[in-house]
């Protein structure tokens, strides 16, 4: 991913959710996430952060742990979210994962305010490892990228915002996000 060009940021080691009396526990997992990736490449000046199931995000003990894992440390929080966990989660027939990944993003497109959103997907659905996860994961980003195409949008790479350091702590656009669900699913 580093040689292809793409910029990469830890997300924590053991995908735990963090509450305020865990904020140590999130800096260490976080600095032993980053400590792995800095061999790879260097460690960004201004850190996008997303912890976790967004642990923290309102949490001040977190905010103060993070910024003790990275001094100029930025909170990434999303206008639109893909549920690909639920289409991974409750389908396993093949069909099943295409027809739900397909009506999933044919939803997405029905927003109206897509245009200069955050979209979080996920890379895998590693709550879900079974082969429908991957499936999924193959199959929505393509299918999302294309679509947005055709509605004349590209997706760009998330930059961190060049402000000063007091009001540079979140990226957001929205204080609420749309969480986009499969229509189908089944036991």
């Amino acid at each position: 991913m580093v040689a292809a060009g793409h910029t990469v940021y830890a997300h924590g080691w053991d995908h735990q959710l963090y509450g305020a009396a865990q904020a140590d526990e999130a800096m260490q997992a976080m600095a032993r996430t980053e400590k792995l990736l800095a061999r790879h490449r260097p460690t960004p000046a201004t850190y996008l952060l997303r912890l976790p199931y967004n642990a923290g995000l309102r949490s001040t003990a977190i905010h103060r742990a993070m910024r003790r894992f990275h001094p100029n440390v930025q909170f990434a929080w999303w206008s639109h979210a893909i549920a690909d966990y639920q289409i991974a989660g409750k389908l396993r027939a093949e069909a099943e994962v295409r027809r739900a990944c397909a009506e999933t993003t044919a939803r997405l497109m029905e927003c109206r305010d897509l245009d200069g959103g955050i979209l979080l997907l996920h890379d895998a659905a590693i709550t879900e490892p079974q082969d429908s996860a991957i499936l999924a994961t193959r199959l929505l980003l393509p299918g999302v990228l294309t679509a947005l195409a055709e509605r004349g949008l590209r997706g760009v790479a998330l930059q961190p915002r060049k402000t000063t350091p007091a009001a540079a702590r979140f990226i957001f656009r929205s204080a609420e996000p749309v969480t986009i669900q499969p229509r189908t699913v089944t036991a």
